[in-house]
């Protein structure tokens, strides 16, 4: 009786904590958290403190969430991946097909899907329509345009008869009238294959927020990827071709400042995500003008912009990869002042744990992955706080490759 008591009295504390956490400045006022996350390979859906699951006994991941926060689609099946939706308002799931990458329309509810090579867009506002408009063949990878106004894809590789490689094509695609039809016109022309450039994929695709530049990474062969691409900067307007720098190819390891025209990247080679890995501004586009802000002696991963004045980094001691996870450095969450150039730390060391993944809450609070020993949770904390809250238990451990995991496939917020 006294353990169920304590038990509920936790609950209470937790819960009042996390509602006073979740305040805004408005009196009386607060925006509820929420989040869609994968907890022993099934979705569930949090918001606030409370917790539900959406599926039993599946394999899902990627939860991702529509620009309105009325949908949210997933990945259903290890082996041969689906694409599902999720409709918050029902809590109705239908299957859309086979696909193992969708991507949200940024300013409506119609969903790009790559299944294959084979790229379709469906609006998921039309819940008895099930048709797809397949608007390209052979595509590698894609995003929408900033306005939603259609796409920008790549070509997946092509071997040449004669040996070695096609050039990647990128392609804008746009509707064409009624019918479903869609118009494609050629964008970009990568460089041929030589000594010093080699592609055969890219990664998706993101716009300054001007609009004038395109950052992208070029991937070579996956035993290559692995351990070196390269970042590409492209002008909107497809005239300048700038390579600014070498990393590998993870897609949160670029982003562009959120009003600013500057590109902050994870700079450096080797698959270890402990060692030689330098968060990096791109100052000036055309001199490649760099800023490294790693102190000396340590590796930065995953990272999120806090405005345009900082970024909130997972920073570890620089180490050796170890195969024995005793000895592996673990990373806490530092935020880098842009103008200073100084950092201090945002959360408190754990031994056995690390902190990954940060993200900005629309409330301004940290949300940000702690994993070790088996286990994983989302955690909270406020800018200055000097404790975290636990938000989300028992997450799904995303599987770890050299020292880095994707931690999207575990967790989607609605950051509406």
């Amino acid at each position: 009786m006294i353990k169920k008591l304590t038990a509920l009295i936790m609950a209470a504390v937790l819960g009042s904590s996390l509602l006073a956490l979740t305040s805004v400045a408005a009196e009386g006022e607060r925006e509820a958290l929420q989040a869609a996350f994968i907890r022993t390979n099934n979705l569930w859906l949090a918001v606030d403190e409370v917790q539900k699951p959406l599926t039993k006994e599946e394999y899902i991941r990627s939860p991702q969430w529509s620009k309105d926060g009325k949908w949210m689609t997933f990945l259903r099946d290890e082996n041969r991946p689906e694409v599902w939706t999720y409709e918050a308002a029902t809590g109705g799931m239908r299957r859309l097909g086979e696909g193992s990458n969708a991507k949200w329309a940024p300013n409506d509810n119609r969903l790009a899907i790559l299944s294959g090579r084979t790229l379709s867009v469906m609006s998921a506002d039309r819940p008895s329509d099930h048709s797809q408009d397949r608007i390209m063949d052979n595509a590698g990878e894609f995003s929408w345009l900033p306005d939603g106004s259609g796409l920008l894809a790549s070509t997946a590789a092509e071997l040449l008869p004669e040996g070695g490689w096609a050039p990647i094509e990128l392609y804008v695609l746009k509707p064409d009238g009624a019918g479903g039809a869609w118009s494609k016109q050629l964008f970009y022309r990568l460089p041929a294959q030589s000594d010093d450039f080699f592609a055969i994929q890219t990664s998706p695709f993101k716009w300054s927020p001007d609009g004038k530049w395109i950052a992208f990474i070029a991937k070579p062969t996956a035993s290559l990827s692995s351990d070196a691409n390269t970042l590409i900067l492209l002008s909107s307007d497809g005239r300048s071709f700038v390579k600014a720098g070498q990393m590998l190819g993870y897609a949160n390891w670029f982003q562009w400042a959120p009003s600013r025209g500057q590109l902050a990247f994870i700079e450096g080679t080797g698959r270890e995500a402990t060692s030689n890995k330098k968060l990096t501004i791109l100052e000036d586009i055309l001199s490649v003008k760099k800023r490294v802000l790693t102190p000396r002696g340590y590796a930065d991963n995953d990272f999120t912009w806090d405005r345009d004045e900082a970024i909130i980094v997972s920073r570890r001691k620089e180490a050796a990869w170890s195969g024995d996870e005793e000895d592996r450095t673990l990373p806490l969450l530092a935020k880098v002042n842009l103008r200073t150039g100084q950092s201090k730390n945002v959360t408190r060391g754990i031994e056995g744990y690390g902190d990954y993944a940060p993200t900005i809450m629309k409330n301004g609070m940290i949300a940000f992955v702690q994993s070790g020993q088996g286990s994983a949770e989302v955690k909270l904390i406020k800018p200055g706080a000097r404790r975290s809250l636990s938000w989300i238990t028992k997450l799904t451990v995303a599987e770890d490759y050299y020292g880095r995991a994707n931690w999207s496939d575990m967790i989607g917020y609605l950051n509406k």
